[in-house]
């Protein structure tokens, strides 16, 4: 493809290619995108992965069961050997994370086959004021807010259930007059739309977002496509440890042998979602619900208990003994990490399906496990978590656009929405596009995403390319 791309969005590519070198061949890739989707799809080789995803998919059924109600689908393991894993558990909203599910799922979404759901493991250990939710959505370039200033601390985890009151809110703002009377008349239907699956039986917001998530999906398309089941990743994990705890393995012994315990600390210290004392960042394998506030405790080993950062709350440590692990799981008191959960899911081999960053992170963990296991001399365990394909990567690019008079314009879900969705031409034409080019696009946010973590101060660029230049020098098509 002939493009012209921005002098600095180049720069920030090579940079990206140099600083971040495991990302560096999809940059490169000329592969179409569908035909790139297809290669995601995975089986396991080994019969012990095959065991532990059956234990991973009772696990997703109770969560699907709480979550949905009488009307959850029944998750199999097939459905869980190559799964999205998603940062955020929000409502459709912000284009990088909008086309995941597409690259993730292309084939099935054109060749109508329906008959298994998409399952999604989303994390919503993230407040409502986060970068790509910053407190409910955008539609047409412009923000629409559904939670409080006041909930910015909050997590998503422990939100209650609310009813979805933005319409009001814009009125009352007096900012209804920025949208035209069609997209004015379309948020009320979308407000009715997410208030009618009403709020779940056990009044999590979490739930409603998941149920708004399953609700909104088929709107995207024009055709039918598979439907889509946000299962939140912390109650997944959750519930399989729980019925791990009952024997003995080495994700146990992690958090029950002092010995190996230890090296894990020391093994995974400093690593993006994991821990790091000295900073007083992350947290040693679990979060704990603060007692006061919808937000969670950070907690550090002290011996053989889990004990809260912040010393007002030392009262609320836990035992890392069996018993009360489980106790304190069974109750939501405790409430696991990221680090847990890709420990667990590279345990039963799934295939993660990842953005850029959790690219860097789920390699950084699988290189991990490996040579600690084989320390510990549990050589077979190494050699299964070295099988497992941690490069799948979906994410760092919008996939929705529109024509503008100045060129490209990128697309939010709701914008999508509004339009009525798109159809097959659309993403025929989207998915025949060389995962390079269609990865280009996204640059100027993922350098964002790295640019502290990877790229050297003195020679950080100030990238100002956004989506629509990138898109318009790159998708021709449109």
């Amino acid at each position: 493809m002939d493009r012209r791309l921005p002098a600095d969005l180049e720069l920030a590519v090579e940079q990206i290619k140099r600083y971040v070198p495991i990302i560096a061949p999809y940059y490169a890739d000329p592969t179409p995108l569908g035909e790139y989707s297809d290669g995601l799809r995975h089986r396991p080789r080994h019969q012990v992965h095959v065991h532990r995803q059956e234990q991973l998919a009772r696990a997703a059924r109770r969560v699907a069961a709480a979550t949905f109600g009488t009307d959850a689908p029944v998750v199999e393991a097939a459905d869980l050997t190559a799964v999205n894993i998603v940062d955020h558990h929000q409502l459709l909203n912000h284009p990088l994370l909008l086309g995941t599910n597409v690259i993730a799922n292309a084939a099935r979404l054109l060749n109508g086959d329906v008959t298994r759901p998409i399952v999604t493991l989303s994390c919503s250990n993230v407040p409502p004021s986060n970068y790509y939710l910053r407190n409910g959505f955008r539609f047409r370039g412009r923000r629409v807010t559904y939670f409080s200033h006041s909930e910015y601390r909050d997590v998503i985890y422990h939100a209650p259930s609310r009813t979805f009151d933005f319409v009001s809110r814009l009125r009352r703002g007096g900012r209804s007059a920025e949208f035209t009377p069609a997209d004015r008349d379309f948020l009320v239907h979308y407000e009715e739309v997410l208030n009618k699956l009403g709020p779940g039986d056990r009044d999590r917001h979490r739930d409603q977002i998941a149920m708004a998530l399953r609700a909104t999906w088929p709107m995207l398309f024009r055709q039918p496509v598979p439907e889509l089941l946000y299962l939140n990743a912390e109650e997944v994990t959750r519930n399989l440890l729980i019925e791990l705890l009952a024997g003995d393995d080495h994700i146990v012994a992690t958090l029950l042998d002092p010995v190996l315990r230890a090296d894990v600390l020391d093994t995974f210290r400093g690593v993006v979602v994991a821990w790091d004392e000295a900073t007083g960042t992350g947290t040693h394998f679990f979060w704990r619900r603060h007692p006061d506030h919808r937000q969670l405790l950070r907690m550090y080993v002290d011996g053989d208990r889990l004990v809260p950062h912040d010393p007002r709350f030392a009262e609320w440590s836990v035992p890392l003994r069996r018993q009360a692990l489980m106790d304190h799981l069974r109750c939501d008191d405790l409430i696991p990490a990221v680090s847990l959960q890709v420990s667990m899911l590279l345990y039963a081999g799934v295939r993660p399906l990842v953005g850029p960053g959790s690219l860097v992170y789920f390699r950084r963990f699988a290189d991990g496990w490996v040579r600690l296991l084989n320390r510990h001399g549990l050589d077979e365990e190494a050699a299964l978590v070295a099988d497992v394909d941690t490069g799948g990567l979906i994410a760092g690019t919008p996939l929705f656009f529109d024509r503008a008079e100045d060129g490209v314009r990128t697309l939010y879900a709701t914008d999508v929405l509004g339009n009525g969705g798109v159809d097959t031409t659309y993403l025929r034409t989207v998915l025949s596009t060389p995962l390079r080019d269609v990865l280009t696009v996204g640059a100027g946010g993922v350098y964002d995403l790295f640019a502290n973590s990877y790229i050297p101060p003195d020679e950080r660029l100030d990238v100002r390319v956004g989506f629509d230049e990138a898109a318009t020098a790159v998708h021709r098509w449109i």
